[in-house]
């Protein structure tokens, strides 16, 4: 009888060192898992930060003006280009 609760103990421990690495192993995959989404969360603010200030740069008047002149040289340029063909 004695030889058998030795064993159900030796079990017993071996089961609860299991279940501690167990839990270990979840405890840092979510802690990981925390991680990547901090890190997810902070790309996406800036991500909106610098959509924004696109947004409000590409809409102002100096821009598309820059634009149409930039549009207007390249009309030139290729005029330019079969000119000399």
């Amino acid at each position: 009888m004695d030889l058998k609760t030795n064993n159900t103990s030796k079990e017993l421990d071996q089961l609860t060192k299991r279940l501690i690495y167990e839990k270990q192993s979840k405890i840092s995959i979510f802690e990981e898992l925390l991680r990547i989404y901090e890190s997810e969360e902070k790309l996406l603010t800036s991500y909106k930060q610098l959509s924004a200030q696109h947004y409000a740069i590409s809409n102002s008047k100096l821009a598309k003006v820059t634009y149409a002149y930039w549009r207007f040289l390249k009309r030139i340029k290729r005029g330019k280009k079969n000119e000399n063909s």
